[in-house]
């Protein structure tokens, strides 16, 4: 069966969909596949630059280790005002 229809393997994410699904910049997520912290797909002859491609359930779990949870709000000090 060719065309859309076919359920196939999960969906594979240019750098620049990928990019644009986090919120961030090109160049960052090549950085970020550089860097190995990025699971990705490198598809082409040995020894060649090749196309990257990063599924996105990759993507949305790298972007969960990234997550940082705030800090417990403590008492708020205003220097500049005095309660009596």
């Amino acid at each position: 069966m060719v065309g859309g229809n076919m359920p196939g393997p999960a969906m594979k994410l240019t750098p620049k969909q990928a990019a644009a699904h986090a919120v961030v910049s090109l160049s960052l997520v090549y950085q970020w596949c550089q860097d190995g912290v990025l699971v990705h797909y490198r598809l082409g002859r040995q020894g060649k630059r090749g196309r990257i491609r990063i599924e996105e359930a990759d993507l949305v779990a790298f972007l969960e280790t990234c997550r940082k949870e705030a800090d417990a709000p403590g008492p708020i000090r205003l220097k500049h005002i005095q309660l009596r």
